[in-house]
């Protein structure tokens, strides 16, 4: 009875009458050949369809959300400036949907028992997670870094075998972005790893001997709550703007390049960058959090999805940083560790020239704002076969592959710095 009880609230949640119908929702791919076609989509971009990427160069593939009842205009449109397209998802919210059942019956067998980690959890009980983490290990305090426009305390873990003024800082944040459900998973997993394997994993035990990891497993809570109750595919903050559409886009509010390409004037596109630098609680956090440990952070990762990349500063331009060897070297020992875990290629490189242009990001705030040399924005699973819906059983894949991965990196950045 327990068990039902437990699956029919998760349905309740899941299956709120207000939410967003994405049933006959489509994603379609086109792929601009011409500097005239990568301009037209860049400006058509602007509107208010959804780009699952932006166009960012000829020959590299683009793909768009579009609704049942605009599908036919924008194909037309798209036929205008001579574009064809290939449709990815026939139906997204079939996707959803599968996603959900998966939620909802892995929730139901698991009922009872610890917390699963290979399932994807609500915003309270994430919090509830960490708290409670903190209350059973001696190795993890819990600390609130901002509140959201609508109330929640965005909670970091900070995890650390007695820290002192001078011991180096690691900060990991997930979920900047509220869609990409797979990233809080992932933060979730590693904190586990550590407090679990602390004083019997070797390499784990020196890692967390050498620095503080702080990790925020959500850091955009109020737009990952709306993706549970209201909006599956919800990007941004919940903000108020002037007009009538909600939300700032915190990975294009901080003051690193900020309103330059790649982040929107307009306030219902999904990459509005916001009316100044860090009018967001959630970017002001991530700011916050670095000047509070000036000196120390020597890593600043912020892990998002899809599309499986390793990327480095910057993303406001395509200029190399003056560090980008150190950066790209340990960049190519971190893939490598992730790849030789099940075989998962990542492409890696600077944002700019790896994904698109991107200003206004963390990665290029901490590095231009902060110096931490070692700035890294991941990409996790996959390159768009279940793309935002990735399945609950693959949780557990792409979060060992990362964290492998990082602790690749934390060992090579302890070496360099010793």
């Amino acid at each position: 009875m327990k068990v039902l009880f437990v699956a029919f609230a998760l349905l309740a949640t899941l299956a709120n009458a207000a939410k967003v119908d994405y049933t006959g929702h489509k994603v379609i791919r086109v792929v601009p050949q011409t500097d005239e076609q990568l301009r037209f989509l860049l400006k058509l971009q602007e509107g208010t369809y959804d780009f699952w990427g932006s166009p960012s160069r000829l020959g590299e593939p683009v793909d768009i959300r579009v609704s049942p009842q605009r599908y036919q205009y924008l194909i037309n449109t798209l036929n205008s400036a001579s574009l064809t397209h290939t449709i990815r998802f026939s139906d997204i919210g079939k996707h959803i949907e599968d996603e959900e059942r998966s939620i909802i019956l892995r929730r139901a067998m698991h009922s009872g028992r610890a917390f699963d980690f290979e399932n994807y959890h609500t915003y309270s009980e994430i919090e509830a997670f960490v708290n409670e983490l903190a209350t059973t290990s001696p190795l993890v305090s819990s600390s609130v870094i901002g509140t959201t426009y609508e109330g929640r305390g965005i909670i970091m873990a900070t995890l650390s075998t007695g820290s002192s003024a001078t011991k180096p800082v690691m900060y990991f944040e997930c979920a900047m972005h509220a869609r990409e459900w797979v990233t809080p998973a992932t933060c979730l997993f590693m904190m586990n790893e550590i407090v679990t394997k602390y004083g019997t994993d070797a390499e784990i035990t020196a890692l967390l001997d050498y620095a503080d990891w702080l990790i925020t497993p959500v850091s955009n809570p109020d737009g990952y709550e709306y993706t549970w109750t209201t909006d599956r595919l919800w990007r941004k903050n919940r903000t108020p703007n002037s007009g009538p559409c909600f939300g700032t886009d915190p990975n294009r509010n901080f003051d690193a390049g900020f309103a330059g390409p790649g982040a929107s004037d307009l306030e219902c596109s999904d990459t509005y960058h916001g009316p100044s630098a860090f009018s967001s609680e959630e970017a002001s956090a991530f700011r916050d959090v670095l000047a509070a440990n000036r000196g120390r952070v020597v890593a600043a990762i912020t892990i998002h999805s899809f599309s499986q990349l390793w990327m480095s500063p910057y993303g406001y331009q395509n200029a190399l940083p003056t560090d980008y060897a150190e950066m790209f070297r340990v960049m190519e020992i971190s893939v490598n560790a992730l790849t030789a875990t099940y075989g998962t290629v990542f492409q890696y490189g600077n944002i700019a020239d790896t994904i698109y242009i991107a200003s206004g990001s963390s990665t290029d705030y901490a590095y231009m704002g902060e110096g931490v040399v070692y700035a890294y924005a991941l990409e996790l699973r996959d390159t768009g076969v279940y793309a935002f819906e990735l399945p609950p059983d693959q949780i557990l894949p792409t979060a060992t592959e990362t964290f492998n991965g990082l602790k690749a990196m934390a060992k090579e950045i302890a070496a360099k710095l010793q």
